[in-house]
């Protein structure tokens, strides 16, 4: 099994039994996938956990060859991970069971207790856990996913290849649709907690872990419920300054933080200055999982910009002006270019229906490669420009040059913009074609082509404005005398 570096263990020893166990029992496991439990037991064979597992359930004898146990203390073996799935009212004991046979980390995936109407078992299984060694992680929620490990809260064959992000979330639901959506964008998982209720362990401490993790180099949180208020502050802010941390806040609204407390039981704070305090603190606040998507994909994949200032290549005076108009909404600038840019970029466009000024409009000429490479060289030389951004219709490659591989050729082309230019490059491309199968497919090989060469690709200029904003602050967070 894999291992953490020595002085990372030493550094952090906390919570590496939890993503890397030896052994993990599974109380509630059955013969029968159930309807009302996920299949823990199921899902960790599938997914080649390399440690040892015990089924613990006292109506069967195994479960999926694997010897049945009647409670967690007659297995042999010491336990460092043990998964509950029983019912709220059934928790209590167990969670005893476990103390007593001192397991380290106890996931109580049950429901049923704050969040519906039952504090005073909370409060019966912390105070069964404050007198030994074991942390709870929950309840309500569905617990550690680990690539290296093979722990899993889903039911698939095996784990992606672990990836460079760490997400906690209180949310089990916004676990798997992230994972699901994050990959779909290329961003991939080193460790991902699901923490519900929070009764023991809490969110900072999870970030405190990946913050000192090697294998984690962009951090993400949902939060519905920040405990320890002074105490979770301070932690925001001496994590970004170790690393990106990107959070979204449940229950920022009125009515989201009765949401979040029927979920959670969080008793959530809703305030219009959450981003701005987030901001203040160093964190990236984002509104959904999409933009948490795009802004970890932008962390891992282009240096952060040193300023606002956008140059903006594209094709269609239309289009330059809604992306001016978005940036400016954004608190970027789009700067007029210097004198020398101009010159440059007017010696290879023709002046009909073109603009040399930022946004840069190349008419048709951006459909001639050589002049489009050009061009957003001459833009990005500009000392006035922090950063790069594209606007690719392309219905329009489909329809100018229908005979042309045109999703490699762009990608190759991208690729070698993006090394040349010496400043980060982020690139819009709108889904506007949405019957056609054929162009769909095309125009997704494209977006994933580019996409494995590290450039950032956004549906919409908006998404796109947000992250220069968001990582441009970030980096002024990190360096406030540059």
């Amino acid at each position: 099994m894999p291992q953490p570096n020595q002085a990372f263990e030493r550094k952090a020893p906390s919570l590496h039994k939890l993503f890397y166990p030896d052994s993990v029992a599974v109380v509630g496991a059955s013969p029968e996938v159930k309807g009302d439990r996920f299949p823990f037991f199921q899902a960790l064979l599938k997914s080649g956990f390399s440690g040892r597992l015990y089924p613990v359930n006292p109506n069967y004898p195994e479960v999926a060859g694997h010897k049945a146990f009647s409670r967690v203390q007659a297995i042999p073996e010491p336990i460092d991970l043990a998964i509950i799935t029983l019912r709220a009212p059934q928790v209590p004991p167990i969670v005893a069971d476990c103390v007593q046979k001192g397991v380290r980390f106890a996931v109580i995936f049950s429901s049923g207790f704050t969040e519906g109407g039952h504090p005073e078992l909370e409060e019966e299984i912390k105070a069964l856990a404050s007198g030994g060694i074991t942390r709870l992680i929950g309840p309500n929620c569905i617990g550690p996913y680990c690539p290296e490990s093979g722990l899993t809260f889903i039911l698939e064959e095996k784990p992606l290849e672990p990836g460079n992000v760490g997400f906690v979330s209180q949310s089990g639901g916004h676990s798997i649709t992230y994972k699901t959506l994050a990959g779909s964008r290329g961003v991939f998982f080193n460790k991902i907690l699901s923490l519900g209720n929070q009764c023991d362990l809490t969110i900072q401490e999870v970030l405190r872990y990946y913050a000192e993790d090697p294998r984690v180099r962009v951090i993400c949180a949902y939060v519905e419920q920040a405990k320890g208020g002074h105490e979770f502050s301070q932690t925001l802010r001496e994590v970004a300054r170790k690393k990106p941390l990107i959070v979204m806040k449940g229950g920022a609204t009125e009515v989201g933080a009765r949401a979040a407390f029927s979920h959670t039981g969080a008793l959530a704070s809703y305030s219009r200055v959450w981003g701005k305090a987030i901001h203040q603190l160093g964190a990236i606040p984002v509104n959904d999982l999409e933009e948490m998507a795009d802004a970890a994909f932008s962390c891992l994949t282009i240096e952060l910009p040193r300023g606002p200032r956008v140059g903006i290549v594209v094709v269609g005076g239309g289009s330059s002006v809604e992306m001016t108009d978005v940036c400016a909404r954004n608190f970027l600038e789009v700067p007029l270019l210097g004198k020398e840019a101009q010159e440059k970029l007017a010696e290879i466009i023709p002046e009909a229906n073109t603009s040399c000024k930022n946004p840069v409009d190349l008419g048709f000429m951006g459909f001639v490669p050589p002049i489009y490479h050009q061009s957003i060289l001459f833009t990005a030389a500009d000392p006035n420009i922090d950063v790069i951004l594209l606007y690719q219709i392309t219905e329009y490659f489909q329809q100018f040059t229908p005979h042309v591989d045109w999703p490699e050729k762009m990608a190759v082309e991208m690729a070698k913009v993006r090394q040349e230019i010496g400043k980060p490059l982020l690139i819009v491309i709108p889904p506007l074609e949405q019957d056609k199968l054929e162009f769909i497919t095309k125009r997704q090989a494209l977006v994933q082509r580019l996409r494995r060469n590290g450039i950032p690709v956004f549906p919409t200029i908006d998404r796109a404005a947000k992250v220069i904003y968001r990582l441009q602050r970030y980096r002024r967070f990190l360096h406030p005398e540059a």
